[in-house]
């Protein structure tokens, strides 16, 4: 009989199987690797190295929903994020609308969240607790999303 747990973690694992069936094996490239996000919903492998990340709503064609990635190093590693994030429309201070969202997925199991951003800021030496990072982006065309990972 498998407890609430157990039922939970394989929703997950199934919810998890579903949205990221296109899996994209990424080579680092000295001195890096410049790399455009897309499509949504994809799942990124990278290896040893230092990759740099552009998402531009415009390039999806998904504007204003919720565009997902799950982006994986090598087992037993950590990820260093720098990230570059230019949201120019003002937000209403009792609701985001542009945001950015970073979780760790510590232990295949849970979200742990890393943080949320919903104006432009430079983030600097984020550092995720294992070697799986999921990220929820829902910007306007007209923002910019830069992240850079190093491994």
């Amino acid at each position: 009989m498998l407890l609430l747990n157990e039922k939970l973690s394989l929703k997950i694992y199934i919810i998890l199987f579903n949205l990221y069936s296109k899996s994209i094996q990424l080579d680092y490239k000295w001195p890096e690797s410049n790399i455009q996000l897309t499509p949504c919903h994809s799942t990124y492998t990278i290896t040893s190295g230092n990759y740099i990340l552009n998402y531009d709503s415009k390039v999806t064609g998904n504007y204003q929903n919720d565009c997902t990635f799950l982006i994986e190093s090598p087992p037993g590693t950590k990820m260093q994020l720098n990230a570059t994030i230019s949201i120019l429309k003002i937000q209403d201070n009792k609701e985001c609308t542009d945001w950015l969202k970073f979780y760790d997925f510590y232990s295949n199991t849970t979200f742990v969240p890393l943080g949320e951003y919903c104006e432009s800021t430079n983030l600097t030496n984020l550092l995720t607790f294992s070697n799986i990072m999921y990220l929820v982006i829902n910007i306007s065309p007209d923002d910019m999303f830069q992240l850079n990972i190093t491994t």
